[in-house]
């Protein structure tokens, strides 16, 4: 899978620039993004804590494609919590979305 950064200036990225998820991941935790959050019962989690929609904001976020399956969709969100906790979360695109997480993500603020 490859990516696609939503703040490239053309709204396309060079096939060289592209990344898969795994690269993408490594380089946000150099970066501090080391907590991999989940969503549970309506709530961002880490090890220590929880964070609902108004503790959170989006820096930025990841589209992936499957090279072979374009039917495998996949968003990377980049989050910073209020506490300084920073983090990724991965999230199905399209039919394969996480209904609640989506609902989720559209109320937190995006930076």
């Amino acid at each position: 899978m490859s990516d696609l950064d939503k703040n490239s200036k053309s709204g396309l990225a060079s096939m060289s620039k592209m990344k898969t998820i795994t690269q993408r991941l490594e380089e946000l935790k150099s970066e501090g993004y080391t907590e991999d959050f989940e969503f549970v019962n309506g709530k961002l989690t880490s090890d220590n804590s929880k964070f609902s929609a108004g503790q959170v904001e989006i820096v930025n976020e990841f589209r992936f494609e499957g090279a072979s399956n374009p039917d495998d969709l996949s968003i990377l969100y980049q989050i910073k919590a209020e506490d300084g906790t920073k983090g990724t979360i991965v999230d199905g695109y399209g039919p394969s979305a996480n209904a609640e997480l989506a609902q989720f993500l559209m109320e937190v603020e995006k930076s």
